[in-house]
């Protein structure tokens, strides 16, 4: 009788490959996308320093920064399921410029190998904690809570401050906030993963995709911001 299990044998084998080929494009797409709007990022910041820096430290340009943020971060999220790909791209692309103009005011007041130096730091730091969520065995959703907690707990503490002005607390913001973000980082990745699970196939796939990069570019945007501001700290001693 003709044996037909090495058949099925292959066929599985291939049906593995093609999904691990799918998965691995999938995560290509969301860090390529996180990438190009780092780019985004750092090129209005480098474009609004460099001809107009008057913006950089205007606090009513500044407020308005911030409320244009928040409206975008807020009508992307809501409205992801809903809008096209095209469009989710666009305004994350446009959240990414806004938050560059905000950024200006770092190339003013750091010199550019300072910049450079934290830049690598967090990419490096970032790419570590990424590795750490795609290859680690350990339940990281539940992180989740904890991190969440923090994150609360530190913009609590980043408020006293304002009011507060205590050296001592500043630096242990920017410590803690590094700790959250790095952990974020971590967690965000496996939640990529498990995104990827659930719109594999559908029409989700592309959004949940740029809904992902949203998350890990938050992530690098503030590790370097807060290594950012350890370097300020360590210049100001």
């Amino acid at each position: 009788m003709y044996n037909d299990s090495h058949f099925y044998d292959s066929f599985d084998a291939q049906q593995t490959d093609t999904r691990m080929a799918a998965r691995r494009a999938y995560f290509t797409q969301t860090y390529g996308l996180m990438a190009a709007a780092l780019a985004v990022t750092f090129a209005a910041a480098l474009i609004v320093a460099r001809f107009f820096p008057q913006i950089a430290f205007s606090t009513p340009v500044v407020i308005g920064l911030c409320v244009a943020e928040l409206v975008v971060v807020i009508a992307f999220s809501r409205s992801l399921t809903r809008v096209s790909s095209g469009t989710a791209l666009g305004m994350f692309l446009l959240y990414a410029c806004l938050t560059g103009v905000s950024l200006s005011s770092v190339f003013l007041l750091f010199d550019v190998s300072g910049i450079f130096l934290c830049f690598l730091a967090t990419a490096a730091s970032f790419g570590a904690m990424a590795l750490y969520g795609m290859r680690s065995r350990k339940n990281l959703a539940a992180w989740g809570g904890t991190l969440f907690g923090a994150l609360i707990g530190l913009l609590v503490l980043m408020v006293a401050s304002f009011f507060l002005r205590f050296p001592m607390l500043d630096l242990f913001i920017c410590v803690l906030g590094l700790l959250v973000f790095l952990g974020l980082t971590a967690y965000d990745t496996r939640k990529l993963s498990m995104m990827y699970d659930q719109a594999a196939g559908t029409e989700l796939a592309d959004r949940y995709s740029i809904y992902a990069a949203l998350q890990l570019y938050l992530d690098f945007i503030n590790i370097f911001l807060y290594l950012i501001r350890l370097l300020g700290y360590a210049n100001r001693d």
